[in-house]
């Protein structure tokens, strides 16, 4: 259970960081494509722009809530192969 959260936070904190530099990046091609006249272009950009604005907001819950669940795998007392707790 352990892997698998380390692992959707390890992807949370990645997507977290890396996708407002992309949603920068196609914000501003959508403006230049604008400023050259090429509507079509901008429109689409601004589109593409949105789902990433999503997708980011999505990885900053999926960070937020992974790290609850690491918090919580943490806080339990480890138990004996058998079953019973070490003092």
């Amino acid at each position: 259970m352990r892997g698998i959260i380390r692992r959707m936070l390890l992807a949370g904190v990645a997507s977290a960081l890396l996708l407002p530099i992309v949603l920068a990046v196609v914000i501003g091609l959508g403006v230049l494509l604008r400023a050259v006249g090429d509507g079509a272009g901008g429109v689409a950009c601004g589109r593409i722009a949105l789902v990433v604005g999503a997708g980011w907001v999505v990885a900053v819950i999926t960070t937020a809530v992974a790290s609850g669940a690491a918090l919580l795998d943490e806080r339990s007392p480890p138990a004996d192969q058998d079953g019973t707790r070490q003092p």
